[in-house]
């Protein structure tokens, strides 16, 4: 009977003993996915693409005022982040209009995070992760990784980071796969459009291109191809800031309505190197805020820790990947290395940037290299182990409810 029952349902004993990890991962991203969908946050993108619609680059009604970081020109408010996320929500926005009804950035939110699931999945089942550990690896990175707050808040910072991400592990999809060029230079495009500091990672794709064993003419062909579509989005990003304050240098970012804390930071510098070592404490050592049961007290009251608004160190949210320090300098190919390298010069933009990405769960910045992070750690793993052990699995799970536990305090839930 019991085999029977196997031959219908398709299983395997291996796959009982994946279901605790399966139905806890489901339960997690779940709650996650619905909380950021019902959620109507900041909606700064929706509002732009609603203003793109109507022909104009200004917002047509008021996102508010200090917190939402609204950029007053000429008696107009304007959006200084990169406008493909707005392009993106274009479409629905229009169609929604025609019932008169708003369309939240959340009713789309949930579609790219499914779909940066699948491309996770499919990245692991390239580098010959079974079916079951590719899936595990999917869960890891949507609730092991401070990409769980993001896609549990719908606003308009995270959805552009929702984006972000998932043009990241498109573009990475694409070059350990097929590398067609021309493609790999549209996702730089529209990462450039979206974070610049993801798009850094159009360096490794040139580095790669001129160490490949390829003529010189086939060199500067394929330079060429991965170079176009970057031009183009500088180009219209240049233009998109003409029209909006008269110089395609300018993103309006000093006419940015900000906090006074924000302002006391941005007065040493949009970019200094004075901002370095608050970024780098929020990076790798901020832990998560304590409760304590009163004001003169140094004993907890429940719950205990909650989540660091400031942001949180990246082996908190993320402790797996210290397995990457385990392994020898040599063990890292030079593919690893070039990854790297990308990965570093993005991480010193964010580190030089007056801004910390607060409010937040976790150095959310981090997103804009932390699937190549990722990557390395799949190839890596997968390099001296088989399959996931029962280890590393219970690892993504503990450190998936540690972060759920954290995140009910970041949305509101627990305080």
């Amino acid at each position: 009977m019991l085999e029977d029952l196997k031959k219908l349902f398709y299983i395997s004993w291996s796959d009982v003993n994946e279901m605790p990890y399966m139905l806890v991962f489901g339960f997690l991203l779940i709650f996650l996915l619905a909380a950021g969908f019902v959620g109507e946050g900041s909606q700064q993108f929706s509002m732009l693409a609603n203003s793109f619609v109507h022909g104009h680059t200004y917002f047509l009604s008021s996102i508010g005022g200090i917190g939402q970081d609204p950029v007053i020109y000429h008696g107009k408010q304007y959006w200084d982040d990169g406008f493909f996320p707005a392009i993106i929500l274009m479409p629905f926005v229009a169609f929604f209009n025609l019932f008169h009804i708003f369309f939240y950035q959340g009713y789309m939110k949930w579609i790219l995070v499914l779909i940066t699931f699948y491309i996770i999945y499919k990245l692991a089942v390239k580098f010959r992760y079974s079916k079951r550990d590719s899936i595990i690896l999917s869960f890891a990175f949507l609730l092991a990784t401070v990409y769980a707050g993001i896609n549990t808040v719908s606003s308009g910072w995270l959805f552009a980071q929702i984006v972000s991400t998932l043009i990241l592990f498109l573009a990475l999809y694409e070059y350990f796969n097929k590398k067609r060029w021309l493609l790999l230079g549209a996702y730089c495009g529209m990462l450039f459009l979206t974070r610049i500091p993801a798009s850094v990672i159009i360096l490794f794709f040139i580095a790669q291109i001129l160490l490949e064993k390829i003529s010189s003419k086939q060199k500067l062909i394929n330079l060429f191809k991965i170079g176009i579509f970057g031009l183009i989005a500088v180009l219209l990003l240049g233009a998109y800031n003409y029209l909006r304050f008269g110089n395609p240098l300018n993103n309006g970012n000093s006419y940015q309505l900000i906090s006074t804390s924000s302002l006391l930071a941005r007065n040493m510098g949009l970019l200094s190197l004075s901002h370095i070592p608050t970024n780098l404490y929020n990076f790798l050592l901020r832990g998560p805020s304590t409760v304590l049961a009163s004001a003169s007290s140094w004993s907890l009251k429940f719950p205990y820790i909650i989540n660091n608004n400031l942001g949180m160190g990246i082996f908190f949210t993320s402790p797996f990947l210290l397995y990457l320090f385990t392994r020898k300098w040599s063990s890292y190919t030079r593919e690893h290395r070039l990854l790297l390298l990308s990965s570093l010069i993005s991480l010193l933009m964010l580190l030089v940037y007056y801004g910390d990405g607060a409010n937040q769960f976790g150095y959310r910045y981090s997103l804009d290299f932390l699937p190549i992070i990722f990557v390395i750690f799949l190839q890596l793993y997968k390099k001296y182990n088989k399959k996931l052990s029962s280890g590393m699995k219970s690892l993504f799970l503990l450190s998936s409810i540690f972060n759920f536990y954290l995140i009910l305090s970041y949305v509101g839930f627990l305080k």
